[in-house]
Formats: structure tokens, sequence, C-alpha cells
């Protein structure tokens, strides 16, 4: 974990005015069955730090417990951050020590990059009637090829619409919208076959992720007999209307086990 205050400290420093928040991985048990994702940033409206801890059940892809600290003034980037930090650090080490999650047991990236920034696009009777209004056109669904171990595996990311929303920042005269993650991992772990494995279809979206219009996959790491993917959400803030970037930690039982 100090590793992980150190990298704060220098994003803290030079963080954008956007609230695009910095992931940091902040673990797996030995095993790779738990894993931890530590996420901080500044909010771009009130200019105050949050940071939070999740901690996933490998085998399950289920929350065993967030830790979350938030300013309630600006007391300056660097310093609000590295307390916020600190003190989910506190919260939280009881639990990453029951576990064994440690940030020195960062598992292996297999696949890695920087998910491109994005705007909501205005809804569209391309894809949905005229008379379904303020849902917009949806992507097709992403595909990302990993090569690990002598093998192929191939990461499906589709949206899935939930929309619109009350509750969600308006587009144009409608209400906003939320959309649901579909993430599978397609392997051949022998000659000939081909194995899907569904790491998460959602069947709502839960409150955590309202609002959210759009998923990119923006890392995965394996340890152990187990793999977790860092998966980037995006939000129309009510603050300029900017893109607000949040991340969630997708796992599973690797596909070639």
């Amino acid at each position: 974990m100090k590793r992980c205050l150190a990298l704060l400290l220098c994003a803290a420093l030079g963080h954008a005015a956007a609230d695009r928040a910095t992931p940091e991985f902040a673990g797996f048990s030995p095993d790779g069955r738990y894993a931890a994702l530590l996420q901080h940033g500044i909010q771009d409206g009130s200019g105050f730090a949050y940071t939070e801890l999740w901690v996933v059940d490998s085998a399950r892809n289920t929350l065993v417990e967030r830790f979350d600290k938030r300013t309630d003034e600006d007391t300056g980037m660097s310093r609000a951050a590295l307390v916020n930090m600190q003190q989910v650090h506190n919260q939280a080490a009881p639990t990453l020590k029951r576990l064994g999650i440690s940030d020195t047991r960062p598992g292996t990236v297999v696949w890695k990059r920087t998910p491109p920034d994005l705007r909501a696009k205005p809804s569209s009777p391309d894809v949905f009637p005229a008379s379904v209004p303020g849902r917009p056109n949806m992507p097709a669904a992403q595909s990302y090829p990993v090569e690990f171990g002598g093998k192929l595996w191939l990461f499906r990311l589709a949206q899935l619409p939930f929309g619109p929303d009350r509750n969600c920042v308006p587009a144009g005269e409608y209400s906003g919208y939320s959309r649901g993650l579909m993430l599978t991992v397609t392997s051949s772990p022998r000659p000939g076959t081909e194995v899907t494995t569904t790491m998460q279809e959602d069947s709502r979206v839960p409150a955590s992720r309202r609002c959210v219009f759009h998923y990119e996959l923006a890392e995965v790491r394996v340890q152990g007999d187990y793999l977790a993917a860092t998966v980037a959400l995006y939000r129309t803030s009510g603050f300029e209307a900017e893109t607000d970037i949040r991340y969630m930690l997708v796992t599973a039982r690797r596909p070639d086990r």
C-alpha cells in the first residue's frame, strides 16, 4: 500500500480538471481467489477528493466489501487525496489482511490500454423506434483478443439498454438513461473445442452504476486460477455536461482452468 500512496501523490499533483478517476489495482490474495481495486480522483465541480476501494470474490464475481472516503472541503488536491487514501487503507486493512490481499501481489498484466474520452451520443430512431424517446444509439459489441500462455482469449463486451431514467442528467429534452454490462471470455482449452464463460450479465443496473452510458475494457490480470478485468464506466455529469469516468472490477475463473 505504500507503493499506492506514492503513486497517488504523483497523480494528485498532476490531476486535470475532468473527473476521470485513476484506477490502482490493489492486489490479489495468494491464490487469486480475492482481488481489490482502488480508484481515486478530484470531483470536477467541487474540487473535493474521493477514494474508493472495492474487494471482490474472484470466483463468484461478487462484492465482499467497499470502502470509500470523500472530503467535504477543498483542502488542496494532493493533501486531501493522501488523507483519503490513508483513511481508506486504515478502514480496509483488517479485511485485506484476513483475505491475504496485498499490493505486492499484483498478478500478471496480460492486456492493458487507456480507455478513450467519450461523450454520450444523442438518441436516434435508427436503432430505437421514435416511440421510445431518449434512448441513444447502441454501440456494437466490442471484442478484445488477448494472448496468454500461447493461447488466445477473446473478451466480448456488450452494452445492455436500461433507459431512460429520470434520475439521470437529461439528454436534450428527454430523461437521461442507463446501460448495463455483459462481459464474456471465449477460449479453446483443447484443439477443436471452444468454451465461453459469462463473467457478468446485468439483469438490472445497480445504484452504483446508475446513468452509465458506456463501458470499455481497460485491463486484464491473472493470478492463480483467476482473472480480474478492470472496466471503465462512463457517465454524464451535470457539471458543464462533462463525462465522468470511473472503474469497476469484473472477475472469473481463468478460461483455461
